[in-house]
């Protein structure tokens, strides 16, 4: 046999056995997103090399993860790698989804510091898209949240919100109103979100157990502009937690005066609904980016 012949024949062999590979044994998001040709039977497969989803919510990213594919519980390395944007994949957060119980969904949340989170609204967002339901109920670490998918956005229910005293701040700077809906806020409205050092305000401000910071200017009578500044992250281009944080607040200080609050982010728009006795909702959009198989270290 000469050796054009013997390549022609390692090649169909090769085929024959990516061809013959059981489909119904991939993860469902595999399964779902095509990426069939893995090889499953490798020693590596949900072991050290795990399936990842990668989804985002007006630019503000995660990777989601099957705890049944991780052998022992994430590391803070581990998703501090993960969430390098130049040696992993890149995120704001790290979203493990258990084996739910009564739930469609039970999640916890990793900062990119590898800190562990209490809430995250568009995190909870994107997962209620990748599950693919019209509706259904997510376990979330600090409370239960109710979702519904509603043609290209998507709305979820967080907990009741808990105020707290008011922060000290410059004098240049008016209060800084303290809310937790999940996880803290301390939100701070002025008339000009650019002559204020967001990230400089935000690392004088935190305390032991850290904090999320907004500022916040009303820019018409139903929309707020906000930067936000995520503990554990860093500036990032949305937060859906800390839109409702400032959308409550608007409402509380009559800056805005009926539900819903129009939040405008860098990344884009999410929408409040809040009154005394109703649930807190968030409404919008959330996006796939792409799904893969990474080595964890």
């Amino acid at each position: 046999m000469s050796y054009k012949e013997k390549v022609r024949v390692m090649k169909k062999h090769r085929q024959s056995q990516a061809s013959s590979r059981d489909l119904a044994s991939l993860p469902k998001p595999l399964q779902r997103r095509g990426l069939e040709g893995l090889n499953t039977r490798d020693p590596g497969f949900c072991g050290s090399k795990i399936p990842f989803t990668k989804m985002h919510a007006l630019g503000n990213d995660f990777i989601l993860i099957e705890n049944k594919h991780l052998k022992t519980k994430l590391t803070p390395k581990q998703v501090r790698v993960l969430a390098n944007r130049r040696h992993g994949i890149g995120c704001d957060q790290v979203i493990v989804l258990q084996e739910p119980k009564g739930v469609d969904a039970d999640i916890f949340f990793y900062n990119a510091d590898g800190k562990q989170a209490l809430a995250c609204g568009n995190g909870t967002r994107c997962v209620a898209k990748h599950l693919s339901k019209k509706k259904g109920l997510i376990q979330t670490p600090t409370f239960l949240s109710q979702f519904w998918n509603r043609k290209d956005k998507i709305t979820i229910s967080l907990r009741d919100p808990h105020f707290a005293p008011s922060m000290p701040l410059p004098l240049s700077l008016s209060k800084g109103y303290c809310i937790d809906v999940g996880n803290p806020h301390v939100v701070i409205f002025t008339e000009d979100l650019t002559s204020i050092d967001l990230e400089g305000l935000a690392l004088s401000l935190q305390p032991p157990q850290g904090i999320n910071v907004e500022i916040a200017q009303v820019i018409s009578p139903t929309t707020v502009k906000v930067r936000v500044w995520e503990r554990g992250v860093g500036i990032t281009p949305a937060c859906g937690s800390g839109a409702c944080a400032v959308g409550i607040l608007s409402l509380k200080l009559d800056l805005i005066k009926k539900t819903p609050v129009f939040i405008e982010m860098e990344g884009g728009v999410l929408e409040v609904d809040w009154s005394t006795g109703a649930p807190l909702l968030l409404t919008g959009a959330a996006h796939y980016c792409f799904e893969g198989m990474i080595d964890l270290p």
